[in-house]
């Protein structure tokens, strides 16, 4: 099969970030369903969309999609699906399912049932019996959301988080994909200045330098569908040559992460070692307080400590006005602030610009946006 319905799952709240990316690499035209970018593409967009694809969670392929209100209706329709030309005859095939307002309210079934399925069409096409499942695994997911059920194969293995880089963490990091959408969702450009106070093992850092120096996010790992007969291997070899070939050298803006915790400072600097940024990264053991910045129009993003994250002698209050004080004084610079903590506002002393609700770690939290002045607006 030449052309897919391919999905680009998205985290709550961060569909129409995923949505512009994809449009943006050209995998467009694009529309959103139930946390799901979906758009048509052959095996070299599945590729193009794991490796170069920042926000997005991973990427699926389609198999088939239908109406479901009994095992036999799923069981056929399974069944009839070609999985030949997804599934070699040694193919690892797990099955996992997930039921929202649906006749077949049991997951266990469902995912039995589809198995089952999925074997016959086996048997049917390569004549045999059993089927050892030792060879490219190829993981296979059916949702049934109010009757309607999506039967979709995974082509990314570990999270598209799982950039390969962060070898090195500390407490509570960010995930890589939640990073990269609130730079996105930032005013931030390359050619600006990029800060974190509170950096911790350097995520938003490290990922903002990468978008600066153009470097793909799946550069550095595999995925699943690397083992899969039907993807060609020299395409792929290919997109990477390309995308090493894309990498920018020379970057305009500033990148800086500090901390109070040297520990973490040194793990942020190896991180982006690995990462391929520490030449335009630079990390500071230093408290917030003590934290001095250029009036440059930068853009501070930053995951402050709240909670368990906080040292025992450190209160919240104080830790946050503090904040307010040090950096709400710049008059050029954009900050953005993403945290649980629901009184951020009142605490810093001001009103956000904007709001969005995001979820990081799957916790609730809030992104206060303060935007500062255009750079436009001044230049000659």
């Amino acid at each position: 099969m030449s052309k897919w319905t391919i999905h680009a799952t998205a985290a709550s709240g961060l569909e129409a970030v995923v949505k512009r990316e994809c449009e943006k690499l050209g995998l467009g035209p694009c529309r959103v369903e139930d946390g799901h970018v979906l758009f048509s593409g052959d095996a070299t967009a599945i590729m193009r969309a794991n490796l170069w694809l920042s926000v997005a969670d991973r990427v699926l392929v389609e198999c088939g999609r239908f109406e479901a209100t009994s095992f036999d209706a799923l069981f056929d329709a399974v069944a009839a699906m070609p999985w030949a030309d997804v599934l070699p005859a040694n193919a690892a095939f797990p099955v996992q399912a997930k039921t929202v307002r649906s006749t077949l309210a049991s997951p266990s079934d469902v995912q039995k049932i589809t198995k089952k399925a999925i074997v016959r069409a086996m048997q049917r096409k390569y004549a045999l019996e059993h089927f050892p499942e030792d060879g490219p695994r190829v993981p296979v997911d059916v949702t049934l959301r109010r009757d309607q059920a999506i039967v979709t194969v995974d082509t990314t293995g570990e999270g598209l988080f799982k950039r390969g880089y962060r070898q090195h963490k500390g407490g509570a990091p960010i995930k890589e994909t939640l990073a990269a959408a609130l730079i996105d969702l930032s005013v931030w450009t390359p050619e600006r200045d990029f800060a974190d106070v509170f950096c911790g093992s350097g995520t938003l850092v490290i990922e903002a330098a990468r978008k600066a120096k153009h470097i793909a996010p799946g550069i550095d790992r595999t995925f699943l569908f690397q083992e899969w007969p039907w993807m060609d291997p020299t395409a792929f070899r290919d997109l990477r040559r390309e995308a090493f070939g894309a990498i920018r050298t020379h970057v305009d803006g500033r990148f800086l992460g500090t901390d109070i915790d040297l520990r973490m400072v040194d793990i942020a600097r190896k991180n982006a070692q690995d990462a391929g940024v520490d030449d335009v990264v630079r990390f500071v053991h230093r408290d917030m307080r003590e934290v001095g910045l250029a009036e440059s129009f930068g853009v501070l993003i930053t995951n402050p400590p709240y909670g368990q994250r906080l040292a025992p002698e450190e209160g919240v209050a104080t830790l946050m006005r503090d904040f307010a004080r040090r950096f709400f004084a710049l008059r050029t610079w954009s900050l953005y602030v993403i945290t649980a903590l629901r009184d951020f506002e009142t605490l810093a002393g001001r009103e956000a610009t904007r709001r969005r609700k995001l979820f990081n770690g799957g916790e609730e939290a809030t992104y206060y946006q303060f935007l500062g002045p255009d750079p436009r607006q001044f230049r000659a």
